[in-house]
């Protein structure tokens, strides 16, 4: 695996999705291209170009969790985002990647365009219920991406309260 392409928005699952993708990246010794898209949305109280720095500033953050200051060196690549260059001697390469338009599409064809041999993306967690109203863009990726996708669940963010509750209970009953 040459290629690997983490798509995250600004939840808390990026955090999960990435923390992954650094995993993978450093064992395999890949290219990662980080991507998050902005859908034009008219009622949208900010702009694209906001949107776009804010997911900018995002992508800069989610890179330095991961390698100390130090270890990382960027480098502007116009229209295709930024690059960064982590580790000692900047052996790994990490792409920052803004688009506009339909998520699930733009993950598709950027996945591509890179030539990605896995698609990592994450779960909201939304249950039977929550995506057969809202649909998921997980599972649509997973449906209609040519590559290989991995979807990542966060057991520490994946939790219900009604899991909670039914886990406290059961431990309470063991004890009387």
């Amino acid at each position: 695996m040459r290629n690997l392409l983490a798509a995250v928005d600004q939840s808390h699952w990026a955090y999960a999705v990435i923390r992954r993708a650094v995993e993978l990246t450093r064992l395999l010794n890949s290219e990662l291209t980080i991507l998050s898209v902005v859908n034009s949305n008219p009622m949208m109280k900010s702009s694209i170009t906001d949107e776009a720095e804010k997911l900018t500033d995002f992508h800069r953050e989610l890179v330095f969790k991961h390698f100390p200051a130090n270890a990382v060196k960027m480098e502007s690549n116009p229209g295709q985002g930024t690059v960064y260059r982590c580790g000692p001697g900047g052996e790994l390469r990490i792409q920052s990647r803004i688009e506009n338009g339909d998520p699930v599409d733009r993950i598709c064809r950027c996945a591509e365009e890179i030539g990605a041999d896995l698609v990592i993306v994450g779960s909201r967690g939304l249950g039977n219920v929550g995506t057969l109203v809202l649909g998921s863009v997980s599972e649509k990726v997973v449906r209609k991406s040519t590559r290989s996708v991995m979807v990542v669940k966060d057991a520490a963010l994946d939790n219900s309260d009604w899991e909670k509750i039914g886990t406290s209970q059961r431990a309470g009953q063991r004890y009387r």
